[in-house]
């Protein structure tokens, strides 16, 4: 029996989910926006007609529409788990450094969805770290501190053949919201919660308590144990998870894969000129990226040092952080020397080896100036300015990487 009510609110949460406004809606359609809000109000229902071309505009059925399954999901209290699309070997990929938490949920979705084409003898999925290598490229986190493109840019899922919808918490209910990541986990897709403060991503593959309680993996920034962990065996519980300001990432399958060469290339073109400090953000340069970083630094270590301070503000973590995007930008240089043929190798090559100075700078310097705290000020003052050496020293060997770096893809 058709119930005018649900099949409003089943209206309702479909256009949200597509990021549509009941005028956009309406105009598509060719009816009023005042149509529109009766239906989801429960008022009216549209004409058959309608409904055909309403369905096809919402990614859905006209049964689904007319006759909501909602009290499966709403209504029943189960525990709904999804299993991984393919086998996946245990982790074997290095564990530190891996402070990134974007790139490491992409490279857990990728395994989830059974898209690594690495297998083991056991045709077992291989998390070998690549992945995550090509993902801090794909959102930029290497290349900065404080910026980055995000999981949701087109290359990112792109290269898996998968897309996303992203919803912001404070446009829904807490129902409506619960709501859009039950039946996007009950279609057979995960859902990544990402939230405003710090605290963890979740990547949920499954949820109970009617959705109240989310069950999948916690990634975190600075977190290199539990960026590692990618095994969907052991789920923990989320609950009260749509309380938070966050922002609900509904993954879905995409008609448009992209390569990975054309995202590399994206990204290799791009990460230099996020180094060069040549991308703005309006008309306001962003700053925490790029060579601009490196005098940002020094100022504030002799800022310290004009203060006479007896600790280090501005050495930990920041010195992990920079140690890990030089490594992971070397690593990404290596991998596109083989994976874009029309790169100029020699100078990729090159640029490499600056980076490698950069990093074995890092590793000599690292163990003194983290593992003993300075005495008194003059000692932290000591310790500052021989680490203001290493990153105008540093700074200088990366300007000669991005010299080869601009003739490498000279010809791209």
């Amino acid at each position: 029996m058709f119930d005018n009510v649900k099949s409003g609110k089943k209206i309702s949460v479909l256009r949200k989910s597509r990021g549509i406004t009941q005028e956009e809606l309406a105009q598509q359609l060719g009816v009023s926006s005042q149509a529109v809000s009766k239906w989801e109000n429960g008022h009216t229902m549209p004409e058959i007609s309608v409904l055909v071309e309403l369905a096809g505009l919402l990614g859905s059925t006209i049964d689904e529409i007319l006759l909501p399954a909602e009290s499966m999901v709403s209504n029943g209290n189960f525990e709904h788990i999804l299993l991984p699309y393919g086998d996946i070997a245990d982790f074997s990929g290095k564990k530190w450094p891996r402070s990134m938490a974007q790139p490491a949920v992409l490279s857990a979705i990728k395994l989830f969805m059974g898209a690594e084409m690495h297998r083991d003898t056991q045709n077992q999925q291989i998390n070998d770290d690549n992945e995550y290598v090509l993902q801090s490229a794909f959102t930029a986190t290497c290349f900065g501190y404080s910026w980055g493109r995000g999981m949701c840019e087109k290359n990112c899922l792109g290269v898996y053949g998968l897309s996303c919808e992203i919803h912001h918490k404070e446009d829904y209910t807490d129902a409506e919201f619960i709501r859009l990541a039950t039946e996007n986990i009950w279609r057979g897709y995960p859902v990544v919660v990402e939230p405003k403060e710090y605290t963890d991503i979740i990547l949920a593959t499954g949820f109970s308590n009617k959705g109240n309680t989310l069950k999948g993996i916690g990634f975190l920034d600075g977190d290199d144990d539990k960026n590692s962990m990618m095994s969907f065996k052991n789920l923990q519980n989320y609950s009260g998870w749509y309380r938070e300001n966050v922002d609900l990432i509904l993954i879905k399958r995409s008609d448009n894969k992209v390569e990975v060469s054309d995202a590399c290339k994206d990204a290799l073109l791009e990460g230099y000129q996020l180094l060069r400090n040549e991308i703005k953000f309006g008309d306001e340069p962003l700053v925490g990226y790029g060579l601009v970083l490196y005098s940002n630094w020094c100022e504030e270590l002799q800022k310290e040092n004009d203060a006479n301070l007896e600790t280090i503000e501005c050495l930990y973590p920041h010195v992990f952080i920079h140690y890990e995007s030089k490594m992971r930008i070397k690593q990404f240089l290596e991998l596109c020397t083989y994976i874009l043929k029309e790169v100029n190798k020699p100078a990729l090559e090159k640029a490499i080896s600056k980076y490698d100075q950069i990093i074995d700078m890092c590793e000599k310097a690292m163990p003194e100036l983290l593992t003993e705290s300075p005495k008194d000020s003059w000692e932290a003052k000591n310790k500052r300015q021989a680490f203001i050496r290493i990153l105008q020293r540093s700074r200088e060997l990366e300007v000669e990487a991005l010299d080869s770096w601009a003739l490498a893809i000279e010809v791209l």
